[in-house]
């Protein structure tokens, strides 16, 4: 198998403009989540929100550029001296079954960022509209086009925001976010991430090497009466662990999309009881959005690039990580990670 890893990553999110500014804040334990804008009807009350610090209140397909934009010129500086127009993007989006989503999403975001950032558009380019899994199966697939030489690298990058009323209220009506009244919610958030994915092996410098991956379905979605057992996400973890041919137990800490909704808790743990086999002394959980909201489609990059940032100021709880994620649709993946530093001579 095709050794990937992640070289350089890019991020705008509630606690800072790009990956070294978000990543150190979230370190830190800084919170972006404060209230603004959007209100709770049952309460009257506005709601905790994370939101990314734009001169003004912005909604639509702009915004999203705006946000993502930035976080792929990161990546394209660290990939020079590659050529831009050899970089595929590979752009994860929220999926058909978001409340009011934009309209044009699929076939005008893409064209808008690279208009912003002067960029040619290249043919593995792409918009992948599969909400929290969608960085995952844009992993899968730039492996297939560095496999194949059609590109060196690739940029994985997700762009997401949940702050429009009428998306807010729709989550409300469904109990899902967090407010006075309701405990068992998520923070609406918004973020650009990417991430530059690359051939590992390059021992001048620390990369986040991608040593496995899994999907997986879940029928009992959040949604649904259906009793939750964590199946679909035990799938997914268990291929991923399977490909990097390890346990569980072999990696040291998790980081997940947990959002504070109880399920997705309640999923986690059932996956990892049935997956653990050996009482390991430190399994540390860690969930970015505590401290920037829930970034939807944006958690994947947002993710791997805590995990390399981790692994380059030596923070992490170990040098192996999983990573899981969870879209409202069922879709269940995952990703086991190996941080490995650059020489020092």
């Amino acid at each position: 198998m095709t050794r990937l890893a992640i070289k350089a990553s890019g991020m705008v999110t509630a606690v800072g403009f790009n990956s070294p500014a978000s990543c150190a804040a979230m370190r830190a334990g800084v919170s972006g989540v404060s209230k603004a804008n959007l209100w709770d009807p049952e309460s009257g009350e506005y709601i905790g929100i994370g939101k990314v610090n734009l001169p003004h209140w912005w909604e639509g397909l702009g915004k999203l550029a705006e946000l993502l934009a930035p976080a792929i010129q990161e990546c394209l500086a660290a990939a020079k001296p590659a050529r831009s127009d050899q970089i595929p993007i590979l752009l994860g989006v929220a999926d058909q079954g978001r409340p009011h989503r934009f309209a044009g999403i699929d076939d005008q975001l893409l064209e808008e960022v690279e208009y912003r950032l002067n960029l040619k558009h290249n043919p593995d380019s792409k918009v992948i509209p599969r909400e929290r899994v969608s960085g995952v199966v844009a992993i899968n697939e730039a492996r297939q086009i560095i496999e194949s030489r059609r590109a060196a690298a690739c940029i994985v990058a997700g762009a997401d925001s949940f702050l429009q009323q009428e998306v807010t209220e729709a989550y409300m009506q469904q109990r899902r976010i967090l407010t006075p009244g309701n405990s068992n919610g998520f923070i609406p958030g918004e973020a650009g991430c990417a991430v530059l994915v690359a051939l590992g092996g390059d021992q001048r410098q620390g990369e986040l090497e991608i040593t496995g991956l899994g999907l997986g379905q879940e029928k009992a979605t959040i949604e649904s009466d259906q009793p939750m057992r964590g199946e679909g996400l035990t799938q997914a973890i268990r291929a991923a662990l399977a490909d990097a041919g390890l346990a569980l137990h072999d990696t040291s800490y998790r980081i997940t999309d947990l959002n504070g909704e109880h399920y997705k808790f309640k999923e986690a743990s059932f996956a990892q009881g049935r997956l653990l086999r050996k009482i390991t002394e430190h399994h540390a959980l860690w969930h970015p959005i505590e401290f920037i909201g829930d970034i939807g489609s944006a958690i994947v990059p947002c993710v791997l690039a805590v995990a390399l940032h981790a692994g380059q100021k030596g923070y992490g709880v170990g040098e192996r990580a999983l990573c899981h994620f969870s879209s409202d649709n069922g879709e269940r993946a995952a990703m086991v990670t190996k941080f490995t530093p650059g020489r020092t001579d």
